[in-house]
């Protein structure tokens, strides 16, 4: 196998870094995007490892590059790809959630569209031409600038033995203390790593860190996870380390502001919180009390909005829901 769509593999044995585009689209064709290809001497799937689809989630990008210059080609089977960084116009802009070439979250526009935005384009020559030819995926996140969470993990059951049994597997072996299994509440659809379940490939989500900071244990903890979940699946030699289970958490829920205004937040990430239990106030700009935010449910504080600046039907915070 000498190519995964535009990205052109390295030779068996070898480690390949550079940059590819997807020349077919003039809009997109203006970027280039960095990866690592790493091939093995033997046989094995291909895996994916992505990262960035949110500019500035600096944790997930710089594991991915940690990652595409640690591993080796002689304890590897088959190929591992990387790319540290899917929104590539947004990063020097250090966009937030957005892609500044349409102001569209790139992350809730798949299986995307060939006639659509730039988001759309980019989305579909990314799942046809490199997501869907592989067999195992991870997309690694973090909070974004803005952002502080409790390291966790994401996969979608689709029904299919052999792949859930692959993206369990994988999320297991990742080593966070909590797994999530539901869409957060009032999300639009269009994930990536959904959309590469739905094409037979088994994905995931790792989240860890935020705030726009590079913090070691942060990045070292998408490192380490990533590598014990490659010799899980047995495309890295050794034994996986083992790990305790994640904690489930079957619902999301993302709490949204009903007021422009000032966020005094009450809670932290990781806090447990109870069903009304107040999370903080929206005040006006001039300290004029608008609401107080409640809990609609007992759970895990996953993140929390780290500024306070928040528009009407803003991002607050998310509470996750045990079994």
């Amino acid at each position: 196998m000498r190519s995964l769509g535009p990205i052109g593999l390295a030779a068996s044995g070898e480690r390949r870094s550079g940059y590819f585009t997807f020349a077919a689209d003039p809009g997109l064709a203006k970027y280039s995007w960095p990866f690592f290809s790493i091939t093995g001497r033997r046989d094995g799937p291909l895996f994916l490892i992505t990262a960035g689809i949110h500019a500035a989630e600096y944790t997930g990008i710089d594991a991915a590059i940690r990652l595409g210059n640690l591993l080796d080609p002689a304890q590897v089977r088959g190929h591992v790809v990387i790319i540290p960084l899917l929104n590539r116009p947004g990063f020097y802009e250090r966009s937030i959630y957005v892609n500044p070439e349409d102001n569209d979250n790139m992350n809730r526009v798949f299986p995307g569209r060939l006639d659509g935005t730039w988001s759309e384009r980019f989305a579909h020559w990314l799942l046809n031409e490199v997501v869907a030819r592989c067999e195992y995926a991870v997309d690694l996140h973090a909070g974004d600038m803005i952002e502080d969470l409790v390291p966790f993990v994401t996969y979608r059951e689709t029904g299919d033995e052999r792949v859930d049994g692959r993206a369990k597997q994988m999320a297991e072996a990742y080593g966070a203390e909590w797994l999530v299994r539901a869409m957060p509440s009032g999300e639009r659809a269009g994930l990536l790593f959904a959309a590469a379940a739905a094409r037979g490939v088994a994905a995931m989500i790792a989240e860890s860190g935020g705030i726009g900071q590079l913090e070691a244990d942060a990045v070292a903890r998408h490192v380490n996870g990533v590598q014990n979940i490659l010799r899980a699946v047995e495309v890295l030699d050794g034994a996986p380390a083992r790990v305790s289970p994640p904690r489930v958490l079957n619902r999301f829920e993302w709490l949204r502001s009903p007021f422009e205004g000032l966020f005094r937040c009450a809670v932290h990430v990781g806090d447990r919180v109870r069903k009304g239990q107040p999370l903080g106030e929206m005040v006006d700009l001039l300290g004029k009390p608008l609401g107080r935010i409640e809990s609609p449910v007992e759970g895990i504080v996953l993140f929390v909005v780290t500024s306070p600046a928040i528009k009407k039907d803003g991002l607050l915070l998310g509470v996750g829901v045990p079994e």
